[in-house]
């Protein structure tokens, strides 16, 4: 791809990315209510088959995610982009249409395997940008997430409160074909597939060998922990306000402390994001973690919902520095050819959070009490902070902060894409 075609390719990216996330996000506020109107009358009932329903997806996509990412690699990664932005579309579709909750069940687990469009996304990216701005081109990435994640479950609950539980698929899937038309119009790759006398291996033997590159089994576990992290909360936080404000306009209320945490985070990824690429991004990466984990202590605290809607955005600084600088680490880490593999890992991680973390909060809840969530939490990111310290050890402190363009010249614009200078976090590797 020529170098003055990324900014555009960049674009229709995060534009394609952030329509897809906002659709991925519509179900999330009525899942179980859907499920009730399928014949699941008892609550209790419901709520199971939904996180069911949740983890389903989760798993397939945990197993999934490191054979598309070897495909990405071998094939290039706009058709694995695009094949899971159609194959998503479709079964979200068919999930509007679906008569009995087995079959919703079933076509999530579909939905699993066939998705992944973040972290085929974020490979393209990665592979067709200057290497100098990764961090901020990663993190707006990152902010497609947040977008959606805030704004997708206001507009799926609006159109399921007007329209009945089956419209918001409908919309999902239409939303997701029209960011398939922007890839396919907008978005280019110059993909070289690998020569005919390079090695192949499968997936599982792709995980084995990344996993023995130095600091990548630290940074795929500092992902898993980030993730769960921002999960476990996620079951108990309207009950939470509602212990807190009442349970009036409590749904209300949880949307505007979601959307707040979503805004701060937003903004964070893309400042922070910039800013790593300047003065390193294992600086980043450790100083939000250990913010992250500060943040979150005081929570249990909270008597009102305005300090705990302040608690949280100041939270959202921090998590919205954490994967623009871990998916940076890990674009540097491995060659350019392995990216997809590496992302594939990455995707794994945050699919099994995905999964374990609403349970793992659910049963927090159950035995400890809601306040308790906040603690353990807190202790998690404290966990992650110690960990990533222990996989960044051989690396001074003093050398990961230095500018990047202390270390090799800066990279020109029109510089070779993709490219290895051997900037920052090239002593990554063994």
């Amino acid at each position: 791809m020529r170098a003055d075609n990324w900014q555009r390719n960049l674009g229709a990216l995060f534009i394609a990315q952030t329509m897809t996330m906002v659709a991925f996000s519509f179900v999330f506020p009525f899942l179980p209510l859907y499920i009730q109107s399928l014949g699941i009358t008892d609550t209790t009932e419901a709520a199971q088959w939904a996180g069911v329903a949740i983890a389903a997806t989760a798993l397939s996509m945990s197993v999934a995610q490191p054979i598309w990412g070897n495909l990405a690699d071998r094939h290039g990664r706009r058709p694995m982009v695009l094949r899971s932005m159609i194959g998503s579309s479709v079964t979200i579709f068919l999930m509007g249409m679906v008569t009995s909750v087995p079959q919703l069940v079933a076509l999530r687990f579909v939905q699993g395997m066939v998705s992944g469009t973040l972290a085929a996304a974020n490979a393209l990216a990665a592979g067709s940008v200057p290497k100098h701005r990764l961090g901020f081109i990663l993190g707006l990435m990152q902010v497609a997430v947040f977008i959606g994640t805030s704004v997708g479950p206001l507009i799926g609950g609006v159109l399921a409160d007007n329209w009945g539980y089956r419209v918001p698929f409908f919309a999902a899937a239409a939303l997701m074909l029209s960011g398939t038309a922007v890839v396919v119009t907008f978005v280019h790759e110059d993909f070289v597939p690998p020569s005919a006398s390079a090695p192949k291996s499968g997936p599982l033997a792709e995980a084995r060998s990344l996993l023995g590159l130095s600091s990548l089994p630290m940074l795929v576990t500092v992902v898993f922990l980030i993730q769960l992290g921002a999960q476990v909360i996620s079951p108990v936080l309207t009950l939470f306000i509602a212990e807190l404000n009442g349970e009036e306009n409590a749904a209300t209320v949880a949307g505007i402390v979601i959307a707040g945490t979503g805004v701060t985070s937003a903004v964070a990824a893309l400042a922070l994001g910039r800013l790593g690429d300047r003065i390193g991004h294992t600086v980043i990466l450790t100083a939000c973690l250990a913010g992250a984990a500060v943040a979150y202590f005081p929570q249990a605290l909270v008597r009102e919902v305005w300090q705990l809607l302040l608690l949280r955005m100041v939270l959202g600084v921090f998590l919205g520095g954490l994967m623009p600088s871990a998916n940076t680490l890990l674009a540097n880490l491995v060659p350019r050819e392995r990216r997809g593999a590496a992302f594939g890992l990455t995707a794994t991680a945050a699919s099994l959070s995905n999964g374990v973390g609403p349970l793992s909060g659910a049963a927090i809840a159950t035995g400890l009490g809601i306040r308790a969530i906040f603690v353990c939490t807190g202790f998690l990111y404290v966990m992650a902070f110690a960990w990533a310290l222990l996989g960044l050890q051989r690396r001074p402190l003093p050398a990961m902060a230095r500018r990047v363009d202390t270390v090799a010249p800066a990279v020109p614009d029109n510089a070779e894409l993709g490219s290895d200078p051997g900037i920052e976090d090239a002593s990554f590797r063994r």
